[in-house]
């Protein structure tokens, strides 16, 4: 396809609030959002390819706020180098899926820093990749066998999340409670301090950096939201004083509210671990109704899918939105919450999330009316980052566009 293109006749979703329109069309030119409006409102030819988008949703590329790359203890096995190039198929699969922006937030390999530079580069062609590094959790705590730094007291806390900034992290993850996946603690466990928390997020914030907090407990989440970060994910056991004060201090959540019953109904055969799916069967029930409470009181709601494993790939994220609408998001409202909020919270906006004049094209076209049934969203029928089609439905596993640029380029003024 030509850099000129014109999507026209399907339902536009552009990202922001509840902006559908019915028989909408989204010019793009040279990679970037040109017009974006009503079918009746076209007044001339237009110079480039037309894709008619009758009976189909155009919509931003989908933004995945929550997921791992570098998950597993075995990538340990790998260098560095021979880690990224296998992260660099896998995101792949993600772009794919429509998922043109993926935030890791949390990575075993410090491959994840090459990968990113990677793609950001043009190196390798595949989802806008934010990272963490790795997060930071107290000794012992969550995650500090596969994804985590362990520090205590809030110098040693200060030293880790300038290390991950230096190293070129985008975002600060503290691991704020106990979880699932890791021995010898438990979901209901508060981990590090209000004051632990603070130090990462004066760190984060004095270099413009956002900061996830993993938080299941609900002390947990109190200490996160007081001590001044962006968001808590998974928010399994919130309570309304935790719901309150994450209205008063606008601190979304992101609740990957697939990830436990995909451990319990997917993970033995996944490989996953007797006990993590044991500590996951608990938590299904007050997750969900966790969910239906922040909702209910219009608590900022941001997409994430904790993807990591075989059994929660990235890019598989038809069963996180079908529960969302269980808890009562409506269809649009999760579209926008994987698109113009996550933008947001990213600290994207300015470049992708919406369907507006001079945002970069990364679009996704799917079958049929996702504002009406989400479930639309897995028949995926193209998808553009940048403006390049980098799938088509009948395109099979590969597609001529997912060339990276050389990384020698010819030097032509000589």
């Amino acid at each position: 396809m030509s850099r000129r293109m014109l999507l026209k006749g399907g339902t536009v979703y552009t990202g922001r609030g509840d902006d559908v329109i019915y028989s909408g069309f989204v010019e793009i030119f040279d990679g970037v959002i040109g017009r974006v409006g009503a079918v009746r409102d076209l007044t001339s030819t237009f110079d480039g390819d037309v894709v008619d988008t009758t009976g189909k949703t155009v919509m931003p590329g989908i933004i995945d706020t929550h997921m791992h790359v570098f998950h597993e203890p075995q990538m340990l096995r790998l260098s560095e180098g021979a880690a990224a190039l296998w992260g660099a198929n896998y995101v792949q699969s993600a772009l794919r899926a429509g998922v043109t922006t993926m935030r890791d937030l949390g990575a075993q390999s410090g491959a994840v820093f090459g990968l990113r530079k990677a793609l950001s580069e043009g190196y390798v062609v595949g989802p806008r990749y934010l990272v963490a590094g790795k997060a930071i959790c107290m000794t012992g705590g969550h995650g500090w066998a596969n994804l985590s730094a362990e520090a205590d007291g809030e110098d040693a806390i200060r030293l880790l999340a300038r290390q991950q900034i230096k190293l070129g992290a985008d975002v600060i993850k503290v691991m704020a409670s106990g979880g699932a996946g890791t021995p010898g603690e438990l979901p209901t466990q508060a981990q590090l301090s209000m004051n632990e928390i603070r130090a990462a997020v004066e760190v984060a914030h004095d270099a413009g950096k956002p900061v996830a907090a993993h938080a299941l407990a609900n002390e947990g989440i109190m200490r996160a939201v007081e001590a001044g970060v962006d968001t808590i994910e998974h928010g399994v056991f919130l309570d309304d004083r935790a719901i309150e004060l994450m209205l008063k201090r606008d601190v979304a959540l992101c609740p990957t509210i697939s990830v436990y019953p995909r451990i319990i109904n997917r993970g033995p055969a996944g490989g996953e671990s007797a006990f993590v799916i044991e500590k996951s069967k608990p938590l299904v029930a007050p997750h969900i109704e966790s969910l239906r409470a922040a909702v209910a009181a219009g608590v900022r709601i941001v997409f994430g899918t904790d993807a990591t494993t075989l059994y929660n790939p990235v890019g598989d994220f038809s069963d996180e939105m079908d529960l969302m609408v269980k808890a009562g998001m409506s269809p649009v409202e999760v579209m926008r919450s994987a698109t113009g909020t996550a933008a947001e919270i990213c600290g994207v906006s300015h470049l992708v999330g919406v369907l507006e004049t001079g945002k970069l094209a990364d679009v996704l076209v799917v079958d049929g009316d996702a504002t009406r049934n989400i479930a639309a969203l897995s028949d995926t029928f193209l998808v553009l980052k940048d403006g390049r089609s980098v799938y088509g439905k009948g395109d099979g596993y590969r597609n001529a566009a997912l060339t990276a640029e050389p990384v020698l380029k010819a030097d032509l003024s000589r």
